[in-house]
């Protein structure tokens, strides 16, 4: 029978090897960002993120709790990020949705910075501008912060913020909040969103038009339309006359993984 000292022991052992094991994945994580050369495309990888945890969670099988092996990683990523680019990430905490510092401190991890604005178009501009790297903006429907018809702009291709992801990627259940929040937020970058294999796309099309998908909002004669899939085009549009993105009938706001369940 093990005593006290011997499981201690372990403990140190195991201790040890994981830190051995995490000074591995980050000097790999180096060289991967060295083998792109200057061709390194988007910094920011929501699906590869949402594949790796999704994985770990499925070969879950201890007391380890899904929270606290996701909270984890999370850091463990955001750690391998921020040694290649610093994360500066501007939120946008209306009235009753301050939480959502504390969703982009834990996504972003502790190595980052963040930089609190006043309001969804600072947020928005300064990610355009490549001031600040990513926004994090309260979700919706939460009609005194409503920001998305702000992605209708049509900015130089490149620049345009697009919603990449969605947070928290581990889901616990709808919260009570105020003015319509309900615990979650949204990242919105200057890249396009890239697909996880499971995940949802969000569409602003005329309300006038009938298309599938879940109507989230409305406003300035749009409505907000989130469809299942990594989708390049609504559902239902070809019953109406064509059009392409960033004209006249339809806007591709962005897209996310679909979060992972606690229970």
């Amino acid at each position: 029978m093990s005593t006290l000292d011997d499981l201690r022991r372990e403990i140190d052992g195991i201790d040890e090897a994981l830190h051995d094991l995490l000074m591995r994945r980050v000097e790999i994580g180096k060289r991967v960002a060295e083998a792109k050369g200057g061709n390194r495309g988007p910094y920011f990888r929501p699906g590869r993120e949402a594949q790796i945890i999704r994985r770990l969670v499925a070969r879950n099988e201890s007391y380890l709790n899904i929270p606290t092996l996701i909270r984890f990683w999370r850091e463990i990523l955001s750690a391998n990020l921020n040694m290649q680019t610093h994360v500066h990430a501007a939120v946008f905490m209306a009235e009753g949705a301050e939480k959502v510092y504390d969703l982009a401190r834990d996504h972003c991890g502790i190595s980052a910075s963040i930089e609190c604005m006043n309001d969804a178009r600072q947020v928005l501009d300064a990610v355009a501008s490549g001031a600040a790297t990513l926004g994090v903006l309260p979700g919706f429907p939460m009609t005194v912060a409503r920001w998305w018809p702000l992605l209708l702009s049509d900015r130089a291709e490149g620049t345009a913020p697009r919603i990449i992801a969605r947070l928290p990627f581990c889901e616990t259940g709808p919260e009570d909040g105020v003015n319509g929040f309900t615990g979650d937020a949204f990242i919105v970058a200057a890249q396009e969103p890239e697909t996880s294999g499971e995940d949802r796309t969000l569409f602003a099309v005329p309300a006038e038009l009938a298309v599938e998908g879940e109507i989230v909002d409305e406003a300035d004669g749009f409505k907000l339309v989130e469809q299942a899939g990594f989708l390049e085009a609504p559902l239902g549009l070809e019953r109406h006359m064509g059009g392409r993105e960033g004209e006249v009938p339809y806007y591709r706001i962005g897209a996310y993984a679909v979060p992972v369940h606690a229970g």
